[in-house]
């Protein structure tokens, strides 16, 4: 019983967190705001989709799509905000790509009208309503849980398609290195629902997650960094791209060999299947007995 409150009592603080972003973006519509909501609304998402898990579900809640559908619209605003406050530092070593930084700001005013319009119309009393019944049914499924079910299991699965998408990640196609990152990403934020169950986690563990994601993800910065030199090079005869696209490739480079460097650490962030030992537990070396 004290299992399933806590999971409710966690289910009930990323509501309210959620809530209070979407408040506080909807007042204030900043860079800081839309990333906050973001992340709430990931972590928010995970759970619901770890409750449809226990229930049974076969397909995405309504509850899921609405909070997906959300920071779906705000993902091109994201970047666009990203990739500028990246400029500034690679403006210094390659000052010709001042004219990227004016290509992003049109950019960004143009997406920052829409991101508002959405966060304003969200509908959070729908929301509410359908987190009120999900939360419910999720209380009255755990009075009673079924004694075969594996709270890890929602974990497992996601870590299963991040190992999958691993292995098809091709280095000369950098989208299927992205794939990885989505996937991980999903894989994170189910691991931090069940990581106060996880036994023996090192203290580190959830630091080096969150730098897994970072170097996966800088492959996917600099494919799109290298894209927007391009869209900005046709829209735009004035600007000569070839250093552009030559500081990014660079980048690009160094982004794959630290991903490629990383890579095996993937094989320690979780058990390999249901039935295995964590791998920290694994590593563990054996205590000598002492003899009397």
């Amino acid at each position: 019983m004290e299992a399933a409150q806590l999971f409710l009592d966690a289910f009930d603080r990323r509501r309210e967190n959620f809530l209070v972003r979407l408040k506080a973006c909807r007042e204030d519509f900043s860079e800081a705001s839309v990333h906050d909501l973001r992340v709430a609304a990931r972590r928010l998402i995970a759970f619901v989709e770890v409750a449809g898990l226990l229930e049974g579900r076969g397909k995405p809640s309504r509850a899921r799509r609405q909070l997906k559908d959300l920071i779906d619209g705000f993902d091109e605003l994201r970047d666009t905000q990203v990739m500028q406050a990246s400029l500034d530092e690679h403006l210094r070593e390659e000052p010709s790509l001042v004219a990227l930084r004016e290509h992003l700001l049109a950019q960004e005013q143009e997406l920052l009208r829409g991101a508002r319009r959405a966060a304003r119309s969200f509908g959070t009393r729908q929301l509410k309503d359908r987190l009120k019944r999900l939360r419910a049914r999720l209380a009255e499924q755990l009075r009673s849980p079924d004694p075969d079910l594996d709270p890890f299991a929602p974990v497992d699965e996601a870590y299963a398609r991040v190992v999958s998408r691993d292995a098809a990640a091709d280095p000369q196609d950098t989208a299927t290195i992205h794939r990885v990152r989505l996937a991980f990403k999903k894989f994170r934020y189910r691991f931090e629902i069940v990581q106060p169950a996880v036994p023996a986690l090192p203290p580190d563990h959830a630091a080096r997650l969150h730098t897994y994601q970072t170097l996966v993800g800088r492959v996917q910065d600099a494919e799109t960094f290298l894209g927007l030199a391009r869209d900005c090079a046709a829209g735009n005869p004035g600007f000569e791209s070839a250093a552009a696209l030559a500081f990014y490739t660079r980048l690009r480079a160094e982004a794959l060999d630290e991903w490629l460097a990383s890579r095996a650490a993937l094989s320690g962030f979780w058990r390999a299947e249901p039935a295995a030992p964590f791998p920290w537990l694994a590593a563990r070396p054996r205590r000598r007995e002492t003899r009397p």
